[in-house]
């Protein structure tokens, strides 16, 4: 049996804990954020899944990806989703 290919893309965000954090913390914030308030956010959805010392690098990876797939977009020092952005934010965020 196969998935569609949306509903594979979800359950990969759902799986994949840096995405997830960045998407589950834009969700609960419903604004924009600076950096340092997202890594905030998403160190408290990791918790000790990755390590603090590794948690900045990992951020601005999955961010760069987020970006390039036009889930998250950029404007000046800021980051929110982008519409498609706030629909997977629907589907994977509680």
């Amino acid at each position: 049996m196969s998935l569609p290919l949306e509903e594979s893309l979800v359950e990969f965000f759902k799986r994949t804990t840096a995405s997830a954090a960045i998407i589950k913390t834009f969700a609960r914030a419903k604004e924009p954020l600076k950096f340092d308030a997202l890594l905030e956010g998403v160190g408290f959805h990791v918790g000790s899944r990755i390590p603090a010392y590794a948690l900045e690098g990992v951020l601005r990876n999955s961010l760069r990806l987020l970006k390039s797939s036009g889930w998250v977009e950029q404007s000046e020092n800021e980051f929110q989703l982008t519409d498609l952005g706030q629909e997977l934010a629907g589907r994977i965020a509680p």
